[in-house]
């Protein structure tokens, strides 16, 4: 093989570690409270492996900003005080038992297809003197999911929903 014909090669081994690195970052800031999160709420964890363009960012932490009985609400933010302020917020991660219309009652949505045969529904974001989270929603027997990111398209939102569905991280 000339070294001409490795270019694409390395140009992919390029790409993949360039998402495992994304992956791994956000597994890892997830991971450290999903323990917690599962001693203080029956609500199964729903947490994206994968969100794009999280990557680029300095900093990424994940912050518990409630967990009790009806579920979980976790901050991503640049600072570790973030409690969803636009300024410091990429997003928010729900799962509740509590109806999805307290999260989403003046939005009206768009249905989407979600893996395992799960549907969904797409909120898109809403822009005035800055832009607030797309939301993408969807249920799992009595649990609620909400995926809230800052100005996100539906595609992207799609794909962060089934990392979700699909994660490791399970309860």
């Amino acid at each position: 093989m000339r070294s001409r014909d490795l270019i694409p090669l390395f140009l992919v081994f390029v790409a993949v570690l360039l998402c495992s690195a994304q992956t791994s970052r956000l597994v890892e800031v997830l991971a450290d409270i999903a323990p917690s999160l599962r001693d203080q709420t029956p609500v199964p964890l729903r947490f994206p492996s994968h969100i794009p363009d999280l990557d680029k960012e300095p900093e990424l932490y994940a912050i518990t900003r409630s967990v009790d009985q009806t579920g979980y609400d976790v901050v991503l933010g640049a600072m570790p005080d973030c409690q969803g302020q636009h300024v410091c917020s990429y997003g928010f991660l729900v799962g509740t038992t509590r109806p999805v219309s307290d999260f989403v009652s003046d939005r009206v949505g768009i249905a989407v297809p979600l893996r395992k045969g799960i549907s969904g529904t797409f909120y898109d974001t809403v822009c005035g003197a800055y832009c607030d989270e797309s939301l993408i929603v969807w249920s799992e027997g009595n649990y609620h999911y909400i995926i809230g990111l800052k100005a996100e398209k539906k595609s992207n939102m799609v794909v962060v929903a089934n990392s979700a569905i699909g994660s490791a991280m399970r309860k």
